[in-house]
C-alpha cells in the first residue's frame, strides 16, 4: 500500500515537472483578459512564445505549466486584443507633425497668426504647409481666401490644408508654382474665383494638384514622419493600422523600415489610386511579417464640412453650391474595380454623400457579381439613401466607419443635409447589421488618434463635452461588445488577417493592450478617462512600463 501510494505520489510530481519545463518567452499573470474569440472567453494569465500564444486560461494552470524568461504582472487589469485603427492616414498623421498644427483655430486671424509664428521659427524659402482649420468653428463660417496669405508671404509658398485634407487655402507663390490662373480648369476640383480672379481656395483633385509635395518629401523626413506616429500610436494602444491611400515609393521605405526592425506597428496600406502605384503591383498582393499590401483606396467625392461629398439633392444650407464633387467617372472607377479583381486586390472607396455612396455600390455590385468573399469596402459610408443600405449585404461589402465623425460633424451636418437627410446618416448600426459587421476607424489626423475614442462615441454618441446628453441618433449606436469587434476582430477580417490577429488565442500573434479599466462594465461618462497601461505587438512590450 506504501508502495503504491509512493509510487502515484512521484508521478503527480514528475508530472508537475514536466508541465513547468514548458518554455514560454513571457507570461501575462494577474490580468482579465478578453479575449474576443467568439465565445466570451475570459483568462487570468497566458502564455507566450516566438510572439504567439500558446495558452490562455486560470493563472494557477499558466504559472504551473511554463517556465518563462520574463512575466508581465497586469495588476487586475484588462486585457483586449490589440486595438486595429481601419481607417487612417499613418503616414500623413507623422508628416503632420512637421507642418503648422491649425486645430481648432477660432478664427482665420488665429490661423495667420500660428503660420506667422512657425515661419519665424523655421525661415527660409521653401514650402510653409499647414494643416487642421475648420471654417465651421470660426464666428462668420466663411472659407478663408489668400489675401492676407500674399501679403504676408509674397515669395515662399504657402498650402494650408483644411482638417479633412479635401480642401485647402494656398497663396499666390503656390499658385504659380503649379501653374494655376484662372483659365485652368481640373476635372473633380475646384478653384473659387471672386473677380475672375482666384481666391486661393481649392478644393478635392485642385488640392490633389499638390500631393507630389508629400510623396517628394526626403527620407529622412518621411523616417521621422512615421517613426513618430508609430509612437503616438502604440501609446494609444494600437497594434495595426490600416493607411489609407500610400504611394509605392513610401511602401517601399516602409517595408525597409520593417526589415530594419524600426517599424513594429502592422500595416495594411492601400495603394492610391494612380497606374504608376498598380504597375509596381501587377504581380498582386504582397503578405509580410508586419506589412501588407492588398487594397486600392479610390476616391469617389469630396468631405461633407467643405460641401464636396456628392450629393443626390443640392445642399440644403446652400443649393447654389450645387450637389457637391465627384472626383472620377464611372468608367474610371469600373475600370479600377476590375483591375482588383484581376489582381486579388481588394477595392476600397472614400464615400460621403448619398450619390457616391450608390454609384460606388453600383460598380461594386456588377464586377463582385454577388454573394463573394472578397471583402470590398465602402469607406465612411457617411450619408445614405434608405434603399442602398441592403446593396452592402447583397455583395458582402463591408463598410468602414468613423464614429468620430458622426459626433465631430452633428453641430453643422443638419444645415449641409436637412433633417430627412441626416436621419441616413453616421448609420454605424443600420450598416452593421448588413453583413453583421462593420470596420471602425479614427480617420487620424482628420479625428484625433485614440482608439478609445472610437468606441465611447460608437456606444454613447457623445463628443467630448458629453454633448448631446440623450446621445446623437441612438438608434445607430453599436453595443459595447459590437465596438470592440468593430476595432479588433471585425477590423482583422476587414484586412484578411483575422487568422493571425483580432483577438486572443492559441496559436495567434500575441498583440495585446493593457487598460485600466473593463470597456464593458465602465458607465458611460467615465469611459473618456480611461488609459492604455501598456502595448505589445509579438508579445514585445513597445510601450509603458
Amino acid at each position: 500500500m506504501r508502495t503504491t501510494v509512493f509510487f502515484l505520489l512521484a508521478t503527480t510530481l514528475l508530472t508537475a515537472c514536466a508541465y513547468k519545463n514548458k518554455e514560454a518567452d513571457l507570461v501575462v499573470r494577474n490580468a482579465r483578459i478578453i479575449t474576443m474569440d467568439g465565445r466570451d472567453t475570459v483568462a487570468t494569465a497566458m502564455a507566450i512564445k516566438d510572439g504567439r500564444i500558446l495558452e490562455l486560461g486560470a493563472e494557477y494552470q499558466v504559472l504551473n505549466r511554463y517556465r518563462a524568461k520574463k512575466v508581465y504582472d497586469a495588476g487586475t487589469r484588462v486585457i483586449y486584443p490589440g486595438f486595429i485603427d481601419g481607417h487612417c492616414h499613418f503616414l500623413g498623421y507623422g508628416l503632420n507633425k512637421q507642418k503648422v498644427d491649425l486645430s481648432g483655430a477660432k478664427s482665420w486671424a488665429e490661423v495667420l497668426r500660428r503660420v506667422e509664428a512657425h515661419a519665424k521659427a523655421h525661415p527660409g524659402t521653401g514650402w510653409l504647409l499647414g494643416r487642421g482649420w475648420d471654417q465651421n468653428l470660426w464666428p462668420d463660417k466663411a472659407n478663408p481666401v489668400n489675401d492676407s496669405l500674399d501679403v504676408l508671404f509674397p515669395d515662399r509658398p504657402v498650402l494650408l490644408q483644411r482638417i479633412d485634407g479635401h480642401a485647402a487655402v494656398v497663396n499666390q507663390a503656390a499658385l504659380d508654382s503649379a501653374g494655376l490662373n484662372a483659365q485652368s480648369t481640373i476635372a473633380g476640383g475646384l478653384m473659387e474665383k471672386r473677380g475672375g480672379k482666384l481666391t486661393g481656395l481649392l478644393m478635392d483633385n485642385a488640392v490633389g494638384v499638390f500631393q507630389k509635395i508629400f510623396n517628394d518629401a526626403d527620407e529622412a523626413t518621411k523616417r521621422k514622419a512615421l517613426l513618430d506616429a508609430q509612437r503616438d500610436c502604440l501609446a494609444a494602444g494600437l497594434t495595426m493600422v490600416c493607411d489609407a491611400g500610400l504611394d509605392a515609393g513610401t511602401i517601399a521605405l516602409m517595408r525597409r523600415m520593417e526589415e530594419e526592425g524600426a517599424l513594429k506597428i502592422r500595416i495594411y496600406a492601400m495603394l492610391a489610386d494612380d497606374s504608376a502605384n498598380f504597375s509596381r503591383y501587377e504581380s498582386g498582393p504582397v503578405i509580410g511579417d508586419r506589412l501588407i499590401v492588398r487594397a486600392v483606396k479610390c476616391y469617389a467625392d469630396g468631405a461633407l464640412g467643405s460641401r464636396g461629398a456628392l450629393l443626390i439633392k443640392p445642399y440644403s444650407d446652400d443649393p447654389a453650391a450645387g450637389h457637391g464633387l465627384q472626383l472620377s467617372s464611372r468608367e474610371h472607377f469600373l475600370n479600377v474595380a476590375k483591375w482588383c479583381k484581376d489582381h486579388g486586390f481588394q477595392m476600397a472607396t472614400h464615400c460621403i454623400g448619398d450619390s457616391a455612396n450608390r454609384l460606388l455600390l453600383g460598380v461594386y455590385g456588377e464586377v463582385l457579381g454577388g454573394t463573394n468573399d472578397l471583402r470590398w469596402r465602402i469607406e465612411h459610408a457617411q450619408c445614405m439613401d434608405p434603399a442602398d443600405f441592403q446593396l452592402f449585404g447583397q455583395y458582402n461589402i463591408i463598410p468602414s466607419v468613423q464614429p468620430t465623425h458622426a459626433t465631430s460633424d452633428m453641430r453643422w451636418a443638419i444645415e449641409r443635409l436637412g433633417p430627412e437627410r441626416l436621419a441616413n446618416a453616421y448609420a454605424n448600426k443600420r450598416l452593421m447589421q448588413q453583413n453583421g459587421m462593420v470596420a471602425l476607424g479614427t480617420d487620424f489626423p482628420v479625428e484625433g488618434i485614440d482608439p478609445l475614442k472610437t468606441f465611447y462615441a460608437a456606444v454613447v454618441r457623445k463628443n467630448a463635452d458629453g454633448i448631446p446628453t440623450g446621445g446623437f441618433q441612438m438608434q445607430d449606436a453599436l453595443s459595447r461588445q459590437d465596438a470592440l469587434r468593430g476595432m479588433s476582430l471585425w477590423n482583422a477580417m476587414a484586412t484578411f488577417t483575422e487568422k493571425e490577429v483580432g483577438s486572443l488565442e492559441p496559436g495567434k500573434r500575441a498583440d495585446f493592450v493593457v487598460l485600466d479599466r473593463d470597456l464593458a462594465t465602465t458607465p458611460g461618462p467615465e469611459l473618456p478617462q480611461a488609459k492604455v497601461v501598456a502595448t505589445f505587438i509579438n508579445g514585445e512590450q513597445l510601450y509603458g512600463n
